[in-house]
C-alpha cells in the first residue's frame, strides 16, 4: 500500500514538474537587462520580457530562446548573433534592429514591425512573419525556408539571395523589391503584389505558385511566363 502511494505521489510531482513554466536560466541578467538595458552574451532564455522597454539595448550574442517578447519595444536594438528560435516576438516594435546573423527559426513574428531592419543572414527557418512589416528591411542572404510571410509587407525590400523554399509569401506585398538571385523554389506567391521587382533574376521560378499574383510593370523572364496567365506578361530575353 504504501509502494503504490508513494508511486502515486512521484507520478504526481512528475507531471507537475512537466507542465510548470521553465523560468528563465539566469534571473541576475534579466534584471541587468531591464535595469541597465545591456546584457551583450547573456543567458535569456525563456525569460518573460513581456511588454518590456528595450530601445536601443544591446543584446548582442544573447540567448533568447523561447523568451516571452510579446509587443516588446526592441527600436533599434542591437540583436546580432542572438538566439532568438521559439520566441514569442508576436507585435514586437522592431524597426531598424540589428539582427544580423540572428536565429530565429520557428520564432513567432506575427504582426512585428522591422521596417529598415537588417536581417543579413538571419535564420529564419519556420518562423512566422504573418502581417510583420518588413518594409525596406535588409534580407540579404536570410533563409526564410517554410517561413510563413502570408499579408506580410515586403515593400522595397532587399532580398538579395534570400532563400524563400517552401514560404507562404500569399497576399504578400513585394512590391519594388530586390530579388536578385533570390530562391523561390516551391514559394508560395498566390495574389502577392510584385509589380516593380526584379522577378526575372530570381532563382527556381518555374517552381513557385504566381496564381493572380500582379506583376503589373514588372518584367518577367521565361520562367515565370511558362507558370502563369497574366496577360501582360513581357519576356526579357537578354
Amino acid at each position: 500500500m504504501k509502494l503504490k502511494l508513494l508511486a502515486t505521489v512521484t507520478a504526481s510531482l512528475a507531471l507537475f514538474w512537466l507542465a510548470a513554466p521553465v523560468k528563465a536560466q539566469n534571473p541576475d541578467h534579466v534584471r541587468q537587462l531591464l535595469e541597465a538595458n545591456e546584457c551583450e552574451g547573456c543567458d535569456l532564455r525563456n525569460a518573460d520580457l513581456f511588454k518590456a522597454s528595450l530601445y536601443r539595448a544591446n543584446l548582442r550574442g544573447a540567448d533568447l530562446s523561447g523568451a516571452n517578447l510579446y509587443e516588446a519595444n526592441l527600436l533599434e536594438a542591437d540583436l546580432s548573433g542572438a538566439n532568438l528560435s521559439n520566441a514569442n516576438l508576436v507585435n514586437a516594435e522592431m524597426y531598424g534592429a540589428d539582427l544580423d546573423s540572428a536565429n530565429l527559426r520557428n520564432a513567432d513574428l506575427s504582426n512585428a514591425f522591422l521596417g529598415r531592419a537588417n536581417l543579413t543572414s538571419a535564420d529564419l527557418r519556420g518562423a512566422k512573419l504573418f502581417n510583420a512589416n518588413l518594409g525596406e528591411a535588409y534580407l540579404l542572404q536570410a533563409n526564410l525556408s517554410n517561413a510563413d510571410l502570408r499579408r506580410s509587407l515586403l515593400f522595397r525590400a532587399n532580398l538579395n539571395r534570400a532563400n524563400f523554399s517552401g514560404a507562404d509569401m500569399s497576399f504578400a506585398d513585394i512590391r519594388d523589391s530586390n530579388l536578385q538571385n533570390a530562391i523561390l523554389s516551391n514559394t508560395r506567391l498566390s495574389k502577392a503584389q510584385l509589380s516593380g521587382t526584379n522577378i526575372d533574376a530570381a532563382n527556381n521560378v518555374r517552381q513557385a505558385d504566381f496564381e493572380r499574383a500582379n506583376f503589373r510593370g514588372t518584367n518577367l523572364g521565361p520562367g515565370v511566363c511558362v507558370i502563369t496567365t497574366f496577360p501582360d506578361c513581357v519576356l526579357n530575353l537578354e
